[in-house]
């Protein structure tokens, strides 16, 4: 290059792209891959070369790197596509074989008449960013078209490049934290000093928790989807995870495993259980969005300074992450310390007695619910919730007072039992508690018997 700058700042040079050959644009851009410089040394160099504004951004189209002529830095604000701009960006990568070495450009016009010249970056699976330059007087020049393509493929390289690094990372934290909870810890100062060159900090209490893709099997045959569809949903999990956490923590250790995502994360010391679930649930949201596809659920454990405890706060995530499912629903996050009774019963929930115990206990509430479409179910649960309080139980179920004796004493006649008698008001209740996960198992056991 002669010693010649390429930046304006530095040598007064008008844009250069006008007099550099196509082939000379790529090898300078991916210079700068080489020289170390990434994705912001590519766009820089694109908008000098143009003299326009350039920008790259991630598959969400949010700016990661942006700058004017001359090596000015533009904020994500002053650099956002405009929202017809943004909505009108299409490609159809299924009629672009050479996607990654020879990006198509699209152009389009805003509302304001300014142009935009608009490159996909294309790793396996799909789109991973976008480069585009922006013309105010609305007319962009085909070797303008041709830079913003060959700085999306140079953008490949660099990428391919991190997602490598981060791939080799991941895979190591990932083993470490595999290891941390399936494996008794021999050493703690050893493992401490191992995290320590993962970057991540043993020291004080720690909690597991599971971000899980809902019945994921499910959607997979629901949605008639490939293996690489499948991956390309995973993909995005993780990423969806990657991109959240810092606005939670500065460090985590992650281990993918099927398709959940097991992360320790630090308690802090006040082990203020309630925020840490808010902070899970912040976090859960943000993935579920960004995923745009299975509903996403959290289950959380207890929080050790004992590294050795920590096999249990994994097992204590893993129980919370299944009972939720069953009690509150697709994509929620539940606690273990929030679970109260159903502990126990998770670890009943396959034993036959369970079952018959809800059987001879609500049964027949059950069918005669499904059978003449009352509520009764419903009725004796809010009335047990409020410890038999009739006011509470009326208002709550909209109910004159008379109207609710009527149905408590139809379920008395209908169930066999004395709601007057501690000890079967207590059975009751059991029985409605283990009832989803009585209906959990059936839906389980019905499923593997269409597939047999």
């Amino acid at each position: 290059m002669g010693g010649a700058s390429l930046y304006p700042e530095e040598s007064g040079l008008a844009p250069v792209a006008a007099e550099t050959p196509a082939m000379d644009i790529y090898r300078l851009l991916v210079e700068q891959v080489i020289a170390g410089n990434g994705l912001s040394g590519v766009v820089r160099l694109l908008s000098d070369m143009l003299g326009l504004p350039a920008t790259i951004a991630d598959e969400e189209l949010e700016p990661m790197h942006s700058f004017a002529p001359r090596g000015k830095h533009l904020t994500a604000g002053e650099s956002a596509l405009p929202a017809d701009v943004r909505e009108a960006v299409r490609f159809d990568l299924a009629l672009e074989p050479l996607a990654s070495t020879a990006p198509p450009t699209l152009v389009l016009s805003s509302a304001g008449g300014s142009g935009y010249a608009v490159a996909p970056v294309v790793l396996p699976p799909g789109i991973s960013a976008y480069v585009w330059v922006v013309e105010p007087s609305g007319t962009l020049s085909p070797r303008a078209l041709d830079a913003v393509s060959h700085a999306a493929a140079a953008s490949t390289v660099e990428m391919v490049r991190l997602r490598a690094v981060a791939e080799g990372e991941s895979r190591v934290r990932g083993s470490f934290l595999e290891e941390l909870l399936i494996n008794s810890v021999t050493s703690l100062n050893g493992t401490r000093r191992r995290a320590q060159f993962l970057g991540y900090d043993l020291r004080g209490p720690q909690a597991v928790f599971i971000l899980d893709l809902d019945q994921f099997s499910d959607y997979i045959a629901a949605h008639m989807l490939d293996e690489s569809d499948i991956q390309q949903i995973k993909e995005r999990f993780r990423r969806g995870l990657d991109v959240s956490v810092p606005a939670v923590w500065s460090h985590t250790l992650v281990w993918e495993h099927s398709d959940s995502l097991i992360v320790l994360a630090p308690a802090g010391r006040q082990q203020d259980g309630q925020l840490f679930r808010q902070r899970i649930e912040m976090l859960r949201s943000s993935v579920e969005q960004r995923l745009k596809g299975p509903s996403v659920s959290a289950g959380i454990g207890r929080s050790y300074s004992d590294l050795s405890a920590l096999q249990e706060s994994y097992r204590q995530a893993e129980h919370a992450l299944h009972i939720g499912a069953a009690v509150s629903g697709l994509s929620s996050t539940n606690a273990f310390d929030d679970l109260g009774a159903y502990r126990l019963l998770f670890h009943l929930r396959d034993q036959p007695e369970l079952e018959s115990f809800c059987e001879e206990s609500i049964g027949a509430l059950d069918r005669y619910d499904a059978e003449h479409g009352t509520d009764l179910i419903q009725t004796l649960g809010t009335y047990l919730e409020l410890q038999g309080n009739l006011s509470q139980t009326a208002r709550a179920l909209h109910l004159h007072r008379n109207g609710l004796l009527y149905r408590l004493s139809r379920i008395e006649q209908i169930g066999v039992c004395d709601l007057s008698q501690p000890g079967q008001r207590l059975s009751l209740q059991l029985a409605l508690l283990a009832r989803p996960l009585i209906e959990r198992r059936q839906r389980r056991r019905r499923k593997a018997m269409t597939f047999e």
